[in-house]
């Protein structure tokens, strides 16, 4: 044994650093029990399962977290060591509170009693379990206070929701201040009931004894975070979803929709089989007539009004192969460029700011960056509820001594976590980013030698700022000018920084403006292509970044290749058999009001319910109405399915094979865990199938031979991508051959454009802002428990979590108008009228409110008007002027 060496068990071990004796053990195979510690926690050291003997102390230490040490010798088994373990755990069965097992399951506990040969008690008295959550349940009588719920909440979650009460055989758990798991601030994310060792803590759903027949690894199919799943199922029904715990994405941690809300695949309101309207009802046709119907009309209207007569939206829910292939179907059958998908209405603006002044409409950074960032700057993004999972790594991040900003009109969760939260008036994103600019330069806050190397514009850039008033920008954004200062001041002293953003910054009138100021920021911190730095945009849906990447966007091919790429055309040409028109198409908004003139006859709608989620409810049913043939792919009969003429049954994420890339570029491998219902159908297929019946010789046999198609459309970006290199973790595009590994940082040698391109652009108000006679600005936007329109989670038990849409108002505001917290109130825009109740919320500022838009009965977006980015023709939803008066109906 050298000087680097010791022993466990007589096995010699090359000493690592940092490693505790209990990790060394492991790496020979030497498992020491433990019931209070979980790998990647810090170390409780409570149980005293661990203990082990060392020649280098007198008593038996903890091997959870003892370091080991050069010259150590070390026994884990000894006669006495085993005589106290037994004894250990012979107290907690000594106690007055019994110990079951864990809902008739085998746990660690009961594991641990059996290797020790002692016998659980088996209680017939009735025992007081907390049922109240719809997901989770709580048996104080199986709880031996072992604390790991609490670090795992903690150091996991970061919610701070268990806290031990009493000493000694007095202790037990308690939540907070708050009696139940109902009442608690529980975001019912299950990382305890995954480390629970007696099953105390367990998921409602565990309680259903039936044995899994099939266990599927696959991707999540609500936000787009892109957690790794393990689907349990029986009989066709999913049981239970645990979290990949080894996956780079999610780290073995899920949130309340991933983990809990797949329910609603065996929902009775399912579509099971196509559906034809015939008058003001629909009745049930077959397949085949339902994809002849289809091919008649798409042919007919085009015959009788021309190819732009037509439009297509692809769907961010869907795979990336049923994207493609129905803006092929359009482009290469139709031939028109009329293909949009929901990234219009959200990151749009994100995609087009980010590709005009770096080259890449995408993230430049990864995930894995928040471990590694020293500064953090969240703007216009609530991760926390929006994308669960990533803002739980946020707040570790935060927690182990990053620094945070925070930039949002709403006091969000993170804002309480922050070293600074700049709470700005809704709608002005760019005079703000201008003057952190302004600071960071007149201070010499920047990093010159980036610039001068990699960026171009910075004089002119100077120039602009110099006739800046830092005063005149604080009376606009109602922020104060030193905590302006005091940002810049911390963003600059670290220097890179990561800057995760979110729709706050696209949804506007200037929402690329936005993206591409704060991207100044980026560039003159000397952020963007480096590791723990750059620009982080959060994506909305599972496969919103996927949707636009296949070419879901009237002015670009697959891959972000403009419509008259030479290259592009040939390539196409050959795998086509033709190529699109060279003519842009248009966006979604502009098809919406195509529609109302009578401009557009037809529209293919794939899984997007755009009367709830689409800006100016009112005009989009209008338009819809106008529509000679409405084509709709869907999982439920939807507010937009009632204008539809023919509905085609989709299979959910669960059901299907495909792909999703999520926020940070990275394409796995989705696969079906469960059959879709009755005849629904993958998107893909039946896309396919219609363009066979249109006359096209598509001889797609499975998913995996459209996504080899699209490597060779757009090689530079997909061409390594294969369904074979598609295990694990997946790839994260740029891509472009079979032996590249994927890119972590995109533009770490320099910028796909060349340079990157800092930006003048000066604040314009919003047509929103001052508007007579509406005083309130409204933000719209998303709950933790809910996905988007809320069509598949209103049919899970996150209907009990939240039961509807309220309307967030400051309690002084409320009190000027009386209004009483939950009372109903009628909202006004210039543009339509809703009644909601109102919700007292210090989170949201005077003069500002705050409403989400999940249910259909809200009819959030009546409120919601027509303003648009000039560029992007991003709709504004998060700044709109109304007023409101209390509901005395």
């Amino acid at each position: 044994m050298n000087s680097q060496q010791a022993k466990i068990n007589g096995q010699i071990v090359n000493i690592q650093d940092g490693e505790t004796i209990l990790q060394a053990a492991k790496r020979l195979g030497i498992e020491i029990p433990t019931l209070c510690y979980s790998e990647g926690m810090h170390p409780e050291g409570g149980c005293r399962m661990c203990l082990v003997e060392s020649n280098q102390k007198s008593l038996p230490v903890g091997a959870c977290h003892t370091p080991i040490q050069a010259g150590m010798e070390i026994q884990t088994h000894t006669p006495k060591l085993e005589a106290l373990r037994r004894d250990i755990l012979s107290l907690y069965l000594d106690d007055e509170q019994p110990v079951f097992q864990g809902n008739g399951k085998e746990t660690k506990f009961t594991g641990l009693l059996q290797d020790y040969q002692l016998k659980p008690i088996s209680d017939s008295q009735a025992v007081k379990v907390d049922n109240s959550h719809p997901y989770l349940s709580f048996n104080p009588d199986t709880c031996i206070t072992c604390r790991l719920c609490l670090n795992a909440c903690e150091q996991i979650q970061g919610q701070f929701v268990y806290g031990i009460s009493g000493r000694g055989s007095e202790s037990r758990l308690v939540f907070g201040a708050e009696e139940s798991f109902a009442d608690s601030p529980c975001v019912a994310c299950g990382a305890c009931v995954d480390l629970c060792p007696t099953g105390a803590i367990t998921d409602r759903d565990r309680l259903n004894l039936t044995p899994a027949d099939s266990v599927t690894e696959t991707v999540c199919g609500y936000c787009g975070v892109g957690c790794r799943l393990e689907v349990e199922s029986a009989q066709g029904k999913v049981l239970r979803i645990n979290p990949v715990e080894d996956a780079v994405v999610n780290q073995g941690h899920l949130c309340v929709k991933g983990r809990y809300a797949h329910s609603y695949h065996h929902s009775s309101d399912r579509l099971t089989q196509p559906l034809k309207r015939v008058g003001e009802e629909f009745q049930p046709i077959s397949w085949d007539e339902a994809l002849d119907l289809i091919a008649e009309k798409l042919l007919t209207i085009k015959a009788d009004y021309g190819a732009d007569a037509l439009g297509a939206f692809s769907s961010s829910r869907s795979t990336n192969e049923a994207a493609y292939l129905l803006q092929k179907l359009f482009r290469s059958l139709i031939k028109t460029n009329n293909v949009d998908c929901c990234a219009r209405v959200c990151h749009s603006s994100t995609a087009l700011g980010l590709r005009t002044v770096t080259g890449a409409g995408a993230a430049s950074a990864s995930y894995v960056d928040i471990e590694k960032a020293k500064c953090i700057v969240i703007a216009g993004a609530n991760p926390t509820e929006a994308h669960p999972v990533v803002g739980a790594r946020i707040k570790q991040a935060v927690l182990n001594g990053a620094r945070l900003v925070v930039i949002d009109p709403r006091r969000i969760e993170l804002a309480e976590y922050a070293d600074i939260h700049l709470q700005l008036l809704p709608g002005t994103n760019v005079p703000l980013f201008n003057a952190l600019a302004k600071v960071l330069i007149a201070e010499d806050l920047i990093d010159r030698d980036y610039l001068n190397e990699r960026v171009e514009g910075f004089e002119e850039f100077c120039t602009f700022l110099n006739n800046l008033s830092l005063e005149e920008i604080a009376s606009i954004t109602t922020v104060e000018t030193n905590l302006i200062c005091e940002a810049a001041r911390l963003i600059g002293s670290y220097g890179q920084t990561l800057f995760v953003h979110g729709l706050g910054l696209s949804e506007l009138t200037q929402g690329t403006a936005s993206v591409m100021t704060l991207c100044n920021l980026g560039m003159l911190t000397g952020s963007i292509g480096r590791e723990g730095a750059g620009m982080l945009p959060l994506r909305g849906q599972n496969n919103v970044q996927g949707n636009a990447d296949m070419g879901g966007m009237p002015n670009l091919i697959t891959g972000y290749q403009p419509l008259n790429n030479p290259e592009l055309r040939q390539r196409l040409e050959s795998l086509w058999g033709g190529v699109p028109p060279e003519e842009p198409g248009l966006t979604i908004p502009e098809m919406i009001d195509a529609a109302a003139r009578g401009d557009i006859h037809a529209l293919w709608i794939q899984g997007e319910d755009v009367v709830q989620s689409d800006n100016n409810e009112t005009h989009v049913r209008e338009a819809l109405s106008n529509l000679d043939f409405l084509v709709v792919q869907e999982l439920f009969f939807s507010e937009t399915c009632q204008y539809a003429h023919v509905i085609l049954p989709a299979a959910a994420a669960l059901e299907q094979e495909g792909t999703f890339t999520n926020g940070e570029r990275r394409i796995q491998h989705v696969r079906p865990a469960v059959p879709p219902p009755g005849e629904a159908r993958p998107d893909w297929e039946a896309i396919r199938d219609v363009a066979v019946k249109i006359g096209a010789n598509w001889n797609y046999q499975n998913p995996g031979e459209v996504m080899d198609e699209i490597a060779q459309v757009a090689p530079n970006f997909f061409g390594g991508v294969s369904y074979t290199r598609l295990k694990g973790d997946g790839l994260q595009w740029p891509c472009p051959s079979s032996d590249h590994p994927g890119t972590v940082t995109v533009h770490a040698e320099h910028f796909i454009r060349g340079k990157g391109q800092l930006v003048t652009i000066d604040y314009i108000p919003s047509p929103e802002h001052g508007v007579a006679g509406y005083p309130f600005l409204l933000i719209t936007g998303r709950l933790l428990e809910h996905y988007n329109v809320g069509t598949m989670t209103r049919r899970t038990p996150n209907q009990e979590l939240v039961t509807e849409d309220v309307l967030e108002i400051h309690p002084a505001d409320a009190n000027r108008e009386h209004i009483a917290d939950g009372e109903p109130v009628n909202l006004e825009s210039r543009w339509g009228s809703t009644t909601v109740k109102a919700k007292h919320s210090r989170r949201i500022a005077p003069n500002t409110l705050f409403l989400s838009f999940h249910y259909p009965e809200t009819h959030t977006n009546r409120i919601t008007g027509p303003h648009l980015d000039p560029k992007s023709k991003c709709p504004q939803y998060k700044a709109v002027a109304v007023r409101l008066q209390p509901n005395k109906s």
